[in-house]
């Protein structure tokens, strides 16, 4: 029986949509067959190399959509379409370990970082793994580096080396009434090379 001991300031609605979350993994996990493995396996997701990836075109394609269409609004500092490849419930869990919720809060957070820190900022997204769990969820893994910004929040986050912030990133993408978008974000920040 998973057990969510955390709350979330009194949020009820992020504390409804962790525990939603949460039940999903525990039932996509049990779905997954008798095969049991470690937390550490659990993290690991193999790369789909090409010739996997054209066992599943339509998929592959619609999850290549989501990167090229974050990258088009980064590009054009555009906060609503950066956000519309999100969920209306997403949880998006910050490099510096925030939440936002949904795909409005990705918008607001993307508002004020699009006209400060970031204005003259490139997002580079680097596909490192996809695991498809069903025909409509999958798991994607990404490197994610970001240069040219002005400044960097003062919220924790730090450059992995001068100039440059690096993190690992993960989705959770759910195929719904035929679009790809994504439900949960965990991103990780590389930390500062010694």
């Amino acid at each position: 029986m998973l057990r969510v001991h955390r709350t979330f300031g009194g949020h009820p609605r992020l504390e409804r949509t962790v525990a939603r979350l949460s039940m999903t993994f525990i039932v996509l996990s049990a779905g997954c067959g008798e095969e049991r493995v470690t937390p550490t396996e659990a993290l690991r997701v193999p790369t789909t190399s090409s010739a996997e990836m054209g066992s599943a075109p339509s998929q592959d394609a619609g999850i290549a959509e989501l990167v090229a269409i974050a990258t088009a609004a980064w590009t054009a500092k555009d906060p609503i379409a950066y956000a519309s490849i999100y969920a209306e419930d997403a949880l998006v869990i910050s490099p510096v370990g925030t939440f936002l919720l949904g795909r409005e809060g990705v918008r607001q957070g993307h508002v004020f970082l699009f006209s400060g820190p970031f204005a003259g900022s490139t997002q580079t997204i680097s596909i490192t793994g996809v695991r498809f769990l069903t025909g409509t969820i999958a798991i994607v893994d990404q490197d994610v580096t970001l240069t040219g910004y002005a400044f960097l929040p003062p919220n924790g986050l730090r450059a992995t080396s001068p100039g440059v912030v690096r993190n690992t990133v993960r989705w959770v993408v759910m195929k719904r009434g035929g679009t790809w978008e994504v439900v949960a974000q965990q991103m990780t920040p590389i930390p500062p090379v010694s």
